[in-house]
C-alpha cells in the first residue's frame, strides 16, 4: 500500500471486491472512454485480474474511493511495455488525483517489474486533463491516430499516443 498525504493506493482482490468495483464503475460517468456509462452487468465484465496480466488498484482519498487504476498487458512487462486505464470518480475530478495516480503507477510499475522498458498510454485528443497529467509525469507525446475513437454519439475522435521510458526519469 502506497500513501501520499491524501491518497492511498490499495490493490483490489478481483474475486473479493468484484461487486464493489462494479458498483463504483456503474455509479460514475466516463466521458473520455468508449462507453460513458456502464450498467452494473457491463461493469462486472471489466477485467480486474488475473495478476499475471492485469493488476487493479483502488485510489482512496481520505478513506473514500476516488478512482481505480488498472495496469494491463503485464505478461509483456519483461519484454517491453505495459498500458493502463485510469478512472476518477465524477465528484473527485479536477483535484490532481489523476496526475498523482499516474505518477504513483509509473513509479510502482518500474519498481515491481525490473525488466519493464516502457509504459504506454492513449487518450482522446480532447481529453486535455489526461494529456496534461501524462505530460506532468514524464510521458512524451509520440503520435496521433486519426479518427480511431468513436464516441457513443457516433462522432470519431483522434487518439493521442504517449509513452514513458524507464530512462526518461
Amino acid at each position: 500500500m502506497w500513501q501520499s498525504p491524501q491518497l492511498e493506493f490499495r490493490e483490489i482482490d478481483p474475486e473479493q471486491e468484484a461487486n464493489a468495483t462494479a458498483g463504483f464503475l456503474s455509479r460514475n460517468t466516463w466521458p473520455f472512454h468508449a462507453r460513458t456509462r456502464l450498467t452494473l452487468d457491463e461493469a462486472r465484465k471489466v477485467r480486474l485480474g488475473p495478476p499475471g496480466e492485469v493488476r487493479t488498484f483502488w485510489i482512496h482519498e481520505n478513506d473514500s474511493p476516488a478512482g481505480i487504476v488498472r495496469a494491463f498487458d503485464l505478461e509483456d512487462a519483461d519484454v517491453g511495455s505495459v498500458a493502463f486505464d485510469l478512472r476518477i470518480a465524477d465528484a473527485c475530478r479536477g483535484r490532481g488525483i489523476g496526475r498523482a495516480a499516474i505518477g504513483w503507477l509509473a513509479e510502482w510499475l518500474f519498481a515491481e517489474y525490473p525488466l519493464l522498458h516502457r509504459i504506454e498510454a492513449s487518450t482522446r485528443v480532447d481529453n486535455h486533463a489526461m494529456r496534461r497529467a501524462l505530460e506532468c509525469n514524464g510521458f512524451v507525446l509520440e503520435g496521433q491516430l486519426r479518427q480511431t475513437w468513436r464516441s457513443e454519439d457516433g462522432k470519431r475522435h483522434d487518439t493521442a499516443l504517449y509513452g514513458r521510458l524507464r530512462s526518461d526519469v
